[in-house]
């Protein structure tokens, strides 16, 4: 999982206001019912996004990273709309006033979004999940502030939440190790929550691990005689690498965050690129 920056300006207008105009229109229905049907049948409205939210995480899951092995996307409801489960057999209403709210979209690969054990011994899949530490602080329909609400599951658009995963030789998957105990049980259940650590997704994230360690091999190779003893195409050779290193690590290439995480466990931070950090830089 990477950082996603959301520039809602490459989504047409329209697309945009029939979504502020459908928020309007359910807002006006009192029954719940009633409302649940409103948003079933213009379920169409969100999914209209699917290829702008696709763009913005270069045709990636906004969870996993990954592009063809989780299946097609699906426009996932950070907070579901319909239902929310907080733990087994305890469920509440969901956030229905933001089933047509874009900050709410995410862009998710099915074997991410739904329950399943296609590639994995337990279920997983986000599904209802929507679990917070504090859940008595859950917004309702008449309370709909969300800004003390704590969620378990680890949000792309947050950068703290995405910046809390490594990964290591296998194509495993695990917690950065600087959070705290309680942090880190957290970002463990969300792993399990959003299908992060499936067999099929963890074989190949082992292939961009080992694509990587191929390179480092290459360039030590090369990095570890003097400068004055490298011939002159060992030193373009070097450069080449280096820039295939760095490529791996950008926002743009599949699995970025275990090429990063390959690169810090081998001492070559210095070729990371964070390049989906760049809007937020130019929109300082």
């Amino acid at each position: 999982m990477i950082y996603i920056h959301r520039d809602w300006s490459k989504v047409p207008p329209e697309l945009l206001q029939k979504l502020h105009d459908l928020t309007h229109a359910l807002d006006t229905i009192d029954d719940p019912a009633e409302r649940k049907e409103f948003i079933k049948d213009n379920a169409n409205a969100w999914a209209a996004l699917r290829e702008h939210l696709s763009a913005m995480s270069h045709n990636k899951c906004w969870y996993s990273e990954a592009r063809e092995v989780v299946s097609r996307y699906q426009v996932d409801h950070f907070r579901p709309h319909g239902r929310a489960k907080q733990a087994a057999g305890d469920l509440s209403d969901g956030y229905s006033w933001l089933a047509f709210d874009p900050d709410n979209f995410r862009l998710a690969g099915v074997l991410c979004n739904t329950i399943n054990k296609e590639y994995s011994e337990e279920s997983v899949g986000k599904g209802d999940w929507f679990p917070l530490e504090n859940p008595n602080e859950r917004a309702c329909w008449v309370n709909r502030g969300v800004a003390k609400e704590l969620p378990i599951l680890l949000d792309p658009t947050d950068g703290e939440d995405a910046s809390a995963l490594v990964f290591s030789e296998g194509g495993a998957i695990d917690v950065k190790s600087d959070l705290g105990d309680e942090h880190k049980e957290r970002v463990r259940f969300a792993i399990r929550c959003l299908g992060l650590d499936q067999s099929l997704l963890k074989s190949e994230r082992n292939k961009t691990w080992r694509e990587c360690v191929r390179k480092v091999v290459q360039y030590s190779r090369f990095a570890g005689k003097p400068k004055g003893q490298r011939t002159n195409d060992e030193y373009v050779t070097m450069k080449e690498i280096a820039a295939d290193l760095i490529k791996m690590t950008k926002a743009e290439s599949e699995f970025s965050a275990v090429a990063r995480s390959c690169l810090v466990a081998n001492k070559l931070e210095d070729f990371i690129c964070r390049n989906e950090l760049e809007p937020i830089v130019d929109s300082v």
